[in-house]
């Protein structure tokens, strides 16, 4: 779908229904705003996405468009918010409610409902609709989340991701005029956020309703957003249409956004000297881009057949040792569901590894069995040639540190510093050891300012760093990262996954669960694709991502410059596994051109 989408109507005369007036915001016991000055018009009908890094101020402009702030969080407001020409100063949660739904960056702290039936018809019972259209709603809540046959289920027993699917849906079935929708996919797999921007796409094809959109993930969004916001440091510094937008970035350097790769490599063409007047933001723009400058000999293929262009993504020299091995692994859970059934896995000492996969098809599951939160109901782990069964889970987690997909979940100090010293203090090492430890972690993870700080008053990105850090002060020998990019933006995203190089260029074993198949194809080796269960797939990154049809059985997709690349590679005499914009700058010839001929 185009991002013309609006250009077809007039809108001037479109009802304000959000307006912010010189907004600024201090959360309680905080020494800075956390938004300044904020002016904004939002229109019936928009669809806007807001981006930017991590702690810039987007969850804060979405918590004072639902009244969050000021009646929830306590703080210093200057300005005003108007929503439906209601001052959310004066109108609580539950009035502007009715009109607002807004999905947290943390799913779980909205659900609260014995199962997962219940939570999808609260809200329909409190807006007293006839039990046979609750029915009817709850069916399509089930449906668009992909929770069919988990009716009776706790939604905390839930995968990260299947409680985001359920939070959305439970908001989706109201069917409010305006939807705050904070980070919505950050914790589903490929094909689980194309179905949520799908339901989105349909929304936005009713002018009725609003869409605001915070989103690090930008791909899906752009082609359905009227205006994009960037944000940094509390601050707009850019609002418009969003090709626009994309334009003025080129230019900037004091903030990055991970664009879509067909957007990053017109980039890089535009740097080499190449005119290109239309930014793609969608893979058939982009197909259509290079096609063009293919056939009118702007580009000349450089494609060498012994494959020496593409970037070496095989592990450097393994150690002999296996670092860890399943025999027949099956895990029932105590309701009865079998999470895990007959897996057998190896993975080398040293690897860099990925798991991915659907949500529920056994990533964390498996996680939590290698680093012996979970028992295994039958087979065998080794760590290291021992049977982990032998061995207390204290002993374990000395070996196989874990960090969890909610960081909430590992958190109960009362500092950062304290949250981050907790596993060394056990180890019984030297103060001045943990202080290093804790000092250097904090530096590198850029949250050595927040030391002090409660990690439960953190944003959402800020929190995922602390779970990170206070795990990597313990030095495993086998670092298990659950979904370390949530809620991060790109730069920090690359941070935290840079840490992970780092740990594993020193000889130690890493396994990353992610759904951001961009970051697993540029800093893993190899690769696990789970599907209920069990192993599908399994081989090095770029054979993995080359079966794009295989993927899909998985819930999973490549990253759009390996679809890209497949589609040319039909036409054109070109590879189909490419799997970085880097790569494809150099297939196409273009890398040491400064301006074409």
């Amino acid at each position: 779908m185009s991002s013309d989408l609006f250009n077809n109507h007039i809108f001037d005369d479109r009802q304000i229904i959000i307006k912010f007036i010189n907004l600024s915001w201090k959360y309680e016991n905080s020494s800075k705003y956390a938004i300044r000055n904020i002016n904004l018009e939002i229109r019936k009908g928009d669809v806007i996405l807001i981006t930017g890094p991590s702690g810039s101020g987007k969850t804060t402009i979405c918590r004072c468009i639902n009244g969050l702030i000021p009646h929830f969080y306590r703080g210093e407001q200057d300005g005003d918010v108007y929503v439906n020409e209601l001052n959310t100063k004066d109108y609580d949660i539950p009035v502007l409610s009715t009109t607002v739904g807004f999905l947290f960056d943390t799913p779980s702290n909205q659900l609260f409902c014995s199962t997962v039936e219940e939570e999808i018809a609260f809200g329909l019972e409190n807006l007293c609709l006839p039990p046979i259209e609750i029915r009817k709603k709850v069916k399509e809540g089930l449906k668009f989340s992909r929770l069919i046959g988990n009716e009776t289920k706790s939604p905390h027993s839930l995968s990260g991701g299947q409680q985001q699917s359920l939070a959305l849906a439970s908001i989706l079935v109201m069917q409010p005029d305006i939807l705050v929708l904070d980070e919505p996919t950050a914790n589903l797999d490929p094909i689980g956020t194309k179905l949520v921007f799908d339901r989105i796409i349909e929304l936005s094809r009713n002018k009725e309703k609003t869409l605001i959109i915070v989103e690090h993930k930008v791909d899906e969004i752009l082609p359905i957003a009227n205006r994009m916001i960037v944000m940094n440091e509390g601050n707009i510094i850019l609002n418009g249409d969003p090709k626009n937008v994309i334009k003025e970035l080129i230019n900037r350097n004091d903030v990055q956004i991970q664009l879509p790769d067909v957007t990053e490599l017109a980039f890089e063409l535009i740097k080499r000297g190449y005119n290109i007047d239309k930014i793609p933001i969608t893979l058939n723009e982009g197909v259509e881009l290079i096609q063009n400058l293919i056939k009118n000999k702007e580009i000349v293929i450089s494609v060498n057949d012994g494959g020496v262009y593409l970037k070496n993504k095989e592990p450097r020299m393994l150690k002999d040792n296996v670092a860890i091995k399943c025999e027949n692994v099956e895990y029932v859970y105590p309701d009865g569901t079998k999470a895990i059934s007959n897996l057998n896995l190896e993975i080398k000492e040293g690897d860099f590894v990925a798991f991915i996969g659907q949500n529920g098809s056994g990533k964390s599951t498996t996680a939590k069995l290698l680093n012996g939160l979970y028992k295994p109901t039958k087979g065998r782990i080794l760590l290291f040639g021992e049977d982990i069964s032998k061995k207390d889970t204290a002993d374990i987690s000395s070996i196989v540190g874990y960090v969890f997909q909610n960081p909430d979940d590992q958190f109960f100090a009362k500092t950062v510093r304290e949250e981050l010293e907790f596993g060394p203090k056990n180890l019984k090492l030297p103060s001045d050891e943990i202080k290093r430890r804790v000092e250097t972690v904090a530096k590198e993870l850029e949250i050595y300012d927040y030391l002090e700080s409660s990690p439960f008053a953190l944003s959402q990105g800020l929190r995922q760093r602390v779970a990170f850090a206070s795990i990597m002060t313990l030095e495993p020998k086998i670092l298990i990262v659950d979904e370390p990019t949530t809620g991060q933006d790109y730069l920090r995203a690359k941070t935290v996954m840079d840490i992970c190089k780092s740990y594993n260029d020193k000889g130690k074993t890493v396994i990353v669960i992610s759904h951001n198949m961009n970051l697993v194809a540029e800093y893993c080796n190899y690769a696990f694709v789970f599907k209920d269960g069990n192993i599908l797939l399994k081989g090095p990154v770029r054979e993995i991502f080359s079966q794009e049809e295989k993927l899909t059985q998985a819930s999973l997709e490549p990253p759009m410059i390996t679809k890209l690349f497949n589609i040319l590679s039909k036409e054109f005499n070109l590879p189909n596994n490419i799997i970085s914009v880097e790569e494809a700058i150099s297939v196409l010839g273009v890398a040491s051109v400064s301006k074409p001929q």
